[in-house]
């Protein structure tokens, strides 16, 4: 992971003469906050984004999350359509305008009209795609199988948002920031990002439909996971019980 992302970065020296604004980009540096490995996958593209738009000071994250679910809705209707490939592409750019919004408004240090509710639109845009597949699998093959299937998936992912919200309420930090397993598994954890690639790899090998049971296994073992240290974690945090 560490040599994928050096090399990325190599791309913006010549021969040991800096062609990036040091300054800047060591600003740059400081506005990661994903751990995850696809966060750290897209970092790369998000920071040169970024930095290309460092003085454009009227670009804010507002215009940045607006393009994003923009994109997304796209994405959405591309994927009821059955244009895997086109929208699967859309997809992983809106993944990584995803990241941008938030660096943006780090860089900036001013209050966005969207804020906290990004999240929100987050998940709205993602269950879409969810819902979209769903749709798009069942029209194709006119299987109910495809139907219980995706909302299986709509459901065990919403667990998992719950349970996460509620520990960050509960304990006052997000679950990645706690020691031990939730380290790891919130590196690995099933996510819109990665079932992305799930439904990208099986597209590629010609079996899109296939991407239904690696994701409810990747989405469950999440689930799973996360209730494990849901409950560790608010035991430790001697929470008051409602």
């Amino acid at each position: 992971m560490l040599r994928y992302i050096e090399h990325c970065y190599s791309i913006c020296y010549w021969e040991g003469d800096k062609v990036l604004n040091s300054k800047k980009w060591a600003e740059i540096q400081e506005l990661q906050k994903g751990t995850h490995v696809i966060s750290l996958l897209h970092k790369p593209v998000e920071d040169l984004i970024v930095y290309l738009l460092f003085d454009f000071d009227w670009i804010g994250a507002d215009h940045i999350s607006l393009l994003t679910y923009a994109l997304a809705a796209v994405t959405a209707y591309l994927i009821t359509k059955g244009s895997l490939a086109l929208g699967l592409a859309l997809a992983i750019i809106v993944g990584v305008l995803d990241g941008v919004d938030g660096k943006l408004a780090r860089l900036r240090k001013r209050p966005t009209m969207i804020g906290k509710l990004e999240h929100s639109f987050d998940m709205l845009y993602e269950q879409s795609w969810y819902a979209a597949f769903c749709w798009w699998a069942w029209t194709s093959t006119r299987e109910e199988l495809y139907i219980t299937l995706g909302l299986t998936w709509l459901i065990l992912d919403s667990l998992v948002r719950h349970v996460y919200n509620v520990i960050w309420i509960s304990t006052g930090k997000s679950l990645k920031y706690h020691c031990g397993a939730a380290r790891l598994v919130t590196k690995l954890d099933g996510r819109r990002s990665v079932y992305i690639l799930h439904m990208l790899f099986w597209y590629l090998v010609g079996r899109p439909l296939m991407a239904f049971w690696t994701i409810l296994l990747h989405c469950g073992a999440t689930a799973i996971a996360y209730l494990i240290l849901g409950f560790k974690a608010l035991h430790s945090a001697k929470t008051i019980p409602s």
